[in-house]
């Protein structure tokens, strides 16, 4: 039985670890596989786990990766978590012997922690693909970063494949970050990830679904701000929005949205008959394709769930500190795939004259946007396990690693890309 591992990165969002997750179930479908998922305890625990599947969680550091403290840790400053981290991740690996390791969005992961098992990795054999999104971030802010943290050597050195998330024509991270011939080789589009690409919910199961929910009959506004971090200020602006006559709002606050802001959002809701509030569902692709309209966060996840669903669309993406979410959206817009409000321009009433320019009907003239990712994924597997693995001393033995000896959490320049999904 084939071993995959997957190292996804746990800073912060629920993004990186629903898309491994996603590839983890696609692979189990197509053949039995022993899979390793490295994420956050908090993250992977709100999912479910395709059979043959065991999680290691790593020990939190005590801050976020702005540097801002989040919470209880173990009791080490940043410098010895890491430390811990790095070395729990070798130990592991090295016991594993995965056949593949695929790692989202950072060559070197968070903090650099997989500096040291990349040589380990090479010796026992194990093939390392890099899964990107899209979207990383501004182009010209993803070059720089990646010439700094030196990642076009590492992916030279170490990994024997890019899996890119997406479709070129939207956005060919290729050609907009610049990439070099040789590293260019190394890519495959997969498409979008659609987690029913094997088969789309029926009539039956969406309204089975709204009676689990207690959603009345009739038009659903659904509102979806990811795991809810940053989503109060449209939380709020959509809990505020006049709704169309007969419709329901319902607003999925997500499980890492900050007391306070949940609160209110409740207390909003319970000011009104038309309006209700869901703190978590982990199936969010099914309450989107359950819905008449959406007005969400620019994120992957719920991207795709908006592209694979078909259901009319507001994106209100973030803006800053990265540009991922506004240049994702803004591409789909373009492509006339859904609508786009400008974060600066959120209100409760733009939001209410979006709605009320809709009639609740699915778009019927959608561009044709790759959506196989998750079919595709299989083969580019065996694709991959086909090839003879290169000789260490062709790549590099080792990869040299930037010491960690700030107290602090570094700046997400160390990183490929940017901290969200």
């Amino acid at each position: 039985m084939r071993r995959i591992a997957f190292y996804s990165y746990d800073e912060h969002g629920l993004g990186h670890v629903r898309r491994s997750i996603a590839i983890a179930h696609a692979l189990s479908a197509a053949e039995p596989v022993s899979i390793l998922l490295i994420a956050g305890a908090r993250e992977a625990a709100l999912f479910r786990l395709p059979e043959g599947t065991d999680t290691l969680a790593l020990p939190a550091p005590g801050t976020d990766f702005n540097g801002v403290r989040r919470g209880p840790s173990i009791g080490l400053d940043m410098a010895g978590t890491v430390r811990m981290r790095a070395r729990t991740l070798r130990s592991a690996l090295a016991r594993y012997r995965p056949d593949v390791l695929i790692v989202d969005r950072l060559p070197l992961g968070v903090y650099d922690e997989l500096a040291a098992s990349l040589g380990l990795l090479r010796e026992m054999g194990t093939r390392l693909v890099l899964g990107l999104r899209d979207v990383l971030d501004d182009p010209d802010y993803v070059r720089a970063e990646w010439d700094r943290a030196g990642a076009l050597g590492v992916l030279r050195r170490s990994y024997d494949a890019v899996w890119v998330y997406g479709d070129p024509r939207v956005f060919d991270p290729a050609d907009e970050y610049d990439l070099p011939a040789d590293v260019r080789e190394m890519v495959r589009y997969t498409g979008y990830l659609d987690r029913h690409a094997t088969g789309r919910p029926t009539r039956a199961d969406l309204a089975a679904r709204r009676r689990e929910l207690d959603l009345p009959d009739g038009r659903i506004a659904l509102c979806v701000l990811g795991g809810g971090e940053d989503g109060d200020r449209l939380a709020a602006a959509f809990g505020r929005a006049e709704l169309p006559a007969g419709a329901t709002g319902v607003v999925v606050a997500g499980p890492f949205m900050a007391d306070d802001d949940r609160d209110a959002l409740h207390a909003l809701a319970e000011g009104r008959d038309d309006l209700r509030v869901l703190d978590f569902v982990p199936d969010g692709d099914a309450l989107v394709a359950l819905a008449d309209d959406v007005v969400a966060m620019g994120g992957y996840n719920t991207v795709c769930e908006v592209l694979a669903s078909g259901t009319r669309a507001l994106v209100v993406p973030r803006a800053e500190p990265h540009r991922e979410q506004l240049i994702r959206a803004r591409r789909l817009q373009d492509m006339g795939a859904l609508d786009v409000l400008e974060p600066q321009r959120l209100s409760a009433a733009a939001l209410s004259a979006w709605l009320a320019a809709g009639d609740g009907a699915r778009a019927t003239a959608r561009p044709r946007i790759d959506m196989g990712g998750l079919r595709r994924i299989p083969r580019l597997l065996e694709e991959l396990l086909a090839r003879p693995a290169a000789p260490l001393r062709e790549r590099g033995a080792s990869t040299p690693t930037r010491r960690f000896t700030r107290t602090t959490a570094p700046a997400p320049a160390t990183s490929t890309g940017s901290g969200s999904a």
